[in-house]
């Protein structure tokens, strides 16, 4: 297949519009179209919803893997030949941004040594990982899926164990005379629209009964997630890697478990194309020795 004509598939759907995605591939608009209708052509069927943004038939998300990793293995041939984006290979990756906070520390400082590779990551909830890796987005992805997905092979990385914690005046200000907590007034802390971690906490607590559904804030950044619990925004899930010295223990001056909605262990798994480049197996390498601190934050 034409590799400019996959390209020109590729950018429509990255970029939403012909116009963008003409514009960023430094080609007429009319051009662009042309490209867009000879691969339809060639593979007999419509690639492409002309919506805004531009959205892929089911054919063309099949077209849109086959797309992403022939013109990935083009872009490691060209680097290896001294052309390119400065000799170098992009690698895409989906990972889950409190993975990225804790155990991956190793892999960007082994990545930074290496000059012939630009790392790409995008943060997304580990629910949600293997879906970008399902549509050819991303080569491989920290995902809590084991099963791979097609053309893809699955390695299990090991255990983050999550701890529910809020702050003891939240605590106190919503127990009753009994000293009971009310889960369905207690605030809680979501990361983004798509964390369901402390809802799925939040139905196992409700044991059959009608899930709670408590006020929510949402704070999409790691390390004001943690601040926002330890000043009392409401209560959240946190890995064991990032809990402040003494919480579990009952010795933290502000911070305390809710053993009400106790822990979960989430086990990881490293999801990554089988057809992959020669940056995508160093980068898997590195993930695997990077692995044993994975288990480390279970603790």
């Amino acid at each position: 297949m034409n590799s400019d004509h996959l390209r020109a598939l590729v950018s429509a759907v990255d970029h939403g519009t012909f116009d963008a995605a003409a514009d960023a591939l430094r080609i007429s608009g009319s051009a662009f179209s042309q490209r867009v209708k000879a691969l339809e052509r060639q593979v007999g069927q419509v690639l492409l919803a002309r919506t805004v943004p531009v959205r892929p038939t089911p054919a063309g998300e099949r077209m849109l893997r086959l797309a992403r990793q022939t013109l990935a293995l083009e872009e490691e041939a060209l680097a290896s030949l001294g052309r390119g984006d400065g000799g170098r290979v992009p690698v895409r990756v989906a990972i889950n941004a409190d993975s990225l906070d804790t155990w991956w520390d190793p892999v960007l400082r082994e990545a930074a040594t290496w000059d012939d590779v630009v790392l790409q990551l995008r943060t997304e909830d580990q629910e949600h990982t293997a879906a970008l890796l399902r549509d050819g987005t991303v080569v491989a992805a920290v995902t809590d899926d084991p099963t791979p997905v097609s053309g893809c092979t699955s390695t299990p990385l090991g255990t983050m164990r999550y701890h529910a914690v809020c702050a003891s005046f939240l605590l106190e200000m919503h127990r009753d005379e009994r000293g009971r907590l009310d889960l369905a007034a207690l605030p809680r802390v979501d990361y983004g629209l798509r964390d369901g971690l402390q809802r799925t906490v939040l139905r196992r607590a409700a044991r059959g009964r009608a899930a709670f559904d408590p006020p929510h804030h949402l704070v999409p950044s790691v390390q004001s997630y943690l601040r926002a619990v330890e000043l009392g925004l409401g209560w959240g899930m946190l890995p064991s890697a990032q809990l402040p010295p003494g919480v579990l223990e009952g010795r933290h001056p502000d911070l305390e478990p809710v053993p009400s909605l106790g822990t979960v262990d989430l086990t990881l798994h490293w999801q990554r194309w089988s057809a992959g480049t020669a940056a995508l197996d160093r980068l898997t390498d590195a993930v695997l020795r990077a692995a044993p601190s994975v288990a480390d934050a279970a603790d």
